[in-house]
């Protein structure tokens, strides 16, 4: 309708898709559609182990029944907002993003770098509206996880973190797992500070305070993934750590700048990808936050090969899903096994101050 195509997740669908067509038409007045290509033309093969073909002894009944029984992979979302200095109406957005992610069958949402709060830079807002993770703000973003089931990536909040030294008065820029309880599972506290001389210039330091480690959580419902922020995608060794200590899915939530978007942030999220072999899900702040600040867009899903399986756009709230395919992950791994290659005895990866490896949590129900 309007020109636009039908999808289907797979050539099981297309020929169910095609005959409830073929019986529709009749009652619509219409010809039947006679130039429909046939559903399993070459250059598919069939054997086994390949679509079309079955084990020797089982019929292709008992084989669409256990494919049917099969239980479903988990669907993971990124979201995409325009955030303000208004906790009110980004919290209103959010809540949206939530609800359109469940009716997608997402079990797991990731919403960008500063969901909470957008402050004008130079300002004091930013401090200004920090809270501790035990304050009534994230309160607020629990009780949505809890209200729709959804686990949360909320990275990353404005952190009030109360340390003394050269980062009294500082803040820590914090993405924070929420599980679908409203619970709290873990904080990741931002590794690289962005202080760049891009776009008006910008420097998180003067106002963020470094975190000292890098974080995985096991057992989400979208397995295990390594919790991440923004800048932190141009550090490939943090990635390879995560991916060393079990990661199977990295998420990058963002408010990129428009000039480094548009010529690094696509490439950068898919050499993610490619180097760990993971999903990378970046949710991503877009348009004009206030006159001093900017956001590139362009929420993406990568798979462990590469490929871009969502992309919000640069021009509006949305989101965007994917199912996370564990046997792709391990079959991609398999045949080029390149952390088995990797010559650790030459350089060996870490990460934090002090030598600080990555902290594991292994997330029990």
């Amino acid at each position: 309708e309007n020109g636009e195509r039908m999808r289907f997740a797979s050539l099981h669908q297309v020929s169910a898709a095609t005959l409830a067509l073929s019986s529709l038409l009749p009652l619509q007045g219409l010809r039947p559609l006679a130039r429909l290509p046939p559903p399993l033309a070459s250059p598919l093969r069939t054997g086994p182990g390949r679509l079309g073909g079955c084990r020797p002894g089982v019929s292709p009944g008992v084989r669409a029944m256990s494919q049917a029984a099969a239980p479903a992979p988990p669907r993971l979302a990124v979201g995409q907002l325009c955030s303000v200095d208004s906790q009110e109406k980004n919290l209103e957005q959010c809540t949206l993003l939530a609800h359109q992610a469940k009716a997608q069958g997402a079990s797991f949402l990731s919403l960008p770098e500063c969901f909470a709060y957008m402050g004008t830079p130079g300002t004091s807002q930013t401090r200004d509206n920090s809270e501790p993770l035990s304050g009534p703000l994230l309160s607020k973003y629990k009780a949505l996880a809890k209200d729709t089931g959804l686990w949360l990536s909320l990275g990353g909040f404005h952190e009030s973190c109360g340390v003394g030294g050269e980062d009294e008065g500082k803040i820590f820029n914090t993405h924070v797992i929420v599980d679908g309880d409203g619970e709290v599972v873990g904080a990741y506290r931002k590794l690289h500070l962005f202080d760049v001389d891009y776009d008006g210039g910008f420097r998180e330091s003067r106002s963020t305070a470094k975190g000292q480690e890098g974080l995985l959580i096991k057992g989400t419902p979208i397995g295990n993934v390594g919790v991440t922020t923004c800048y932190d995608v141009r550090f490939p060794e943090l990635y390879t750590a995560l991916a060393q200590a079990g990661a199977q899915v990295m998420l990058v939530p963002s408010a990129f700048m428009p000039t480094t978007g548009e010529a690094h942030w696509e490439v950068l999220l898919r050499a993610r990808a490619i180097e760990t072999q993971c999903y990378v899900a970046a949710a991503a702040q877009y348009g004009k936050h206030n006159d001093k600040r900017s956001s590139y867009g362009h929420a993406l899903l990568v798979s462990p090969w590469g490929k871009v399986l969502g992309d919000v756009g640069d021009s509006e709230p949305g989101i965007a899903v994917c199912d996370v395919d564990f046997g792709e992950i391990e079959g991609i791994r398999q045949r080029m096994p390149v952390m088995n290659h990797r010559r650790n005895d030459i350089v060996d990866v870490v990460v934090g101050q002090g030598g600080a490896r990555v902290s594991v949590i292994d997330y029990v129900a």
